[in-house]
């Protein structure tokens, strides 16, 4: 029975793919940055984030504070981190892997994070930073989903609206909002706003 499986994945390997068809990238556990010798606890943000928005978009922000948050948070929701629409730059697509040649080294302790609005990703530019970042030896980065407060801001910047975070109904059940100040601005008056 198992050659019989062997055969037919070896036979299917052969078949060459279309020119337009592309394999999609599926997100999984081995996306995660296991091996690095400071272990990352929890993989919601990078320094370096890239944002898929769709198969020919792509937005970048960097985030130090996770750098600060060296402990693991109580449960496994994203923490807030106060992201603003001018946070996020779009990227040229076309000069993604140049952006990536001049930006990233391997000398150098970035923590990487390519997020993606969906688990399966059929994106040509993911392509094109997988080939660059082996280009460039980069031995970790963290492929996952899109938190919630990088899609709200991000649905903020792309529709030119004015983002107010306290004016956000937020899903509590996606997010952290970890310190006392950012539950106190922040949480309260969205839930005030919204009746909670």
């Amino acid at each position: 029975m198992s050659g019989l499986v062997l055969f037919i994945i070896s036979c299917n390997d052969k078949l060459p793919l279309k020119q337009n068809e592309k394999e999609a990238y599926i997100i999984s556990k081995r996306d995660s940055i296991q091996n690095l010798s400071s272990k990352i606890e929890y993989g919601h943000y990078g320094t370096a984030n890239f944002i898929l928005a769709d198969t020919n978009k792509v937005y970048f922000y960097e985030n130090y504070s996770c750098l600060a948050a060296c402990a693991p948070p109580k449960d496994n929701r994203p923490i807030f981190i106060g992201l603003d629409t001018r946070d996020i730059i779009q990227l040229p697509a076309a000069s993604i892997e140049e952006f990536i040649d001049l930006n990233f080294s391997r000398k150098t302790f970035q923590i990487i994070s390519v997020a993606s609005y969906t688990d399966t990703v059929k994106s040509p530019i993911l392509e094109k930073m997988l080939s660059a970042f082996a280009k460039k030896r980069i031995p970790k980065f963290l492929v996952r989903r899109t938190t919630l407060e990088e899609e709200i801001v991000l649905y903020h910047k792309t529709h030119n609206l004015a983002y107010l975070p306290y004016e956000v109904e937020w899903d509590t059940t996606r997010i952290n909002f970890e310190s006392k100040e950012d539950v106190k601005n922040i949480l309260k008056k969205s839930q005030e706003k919204f009746k909670k």
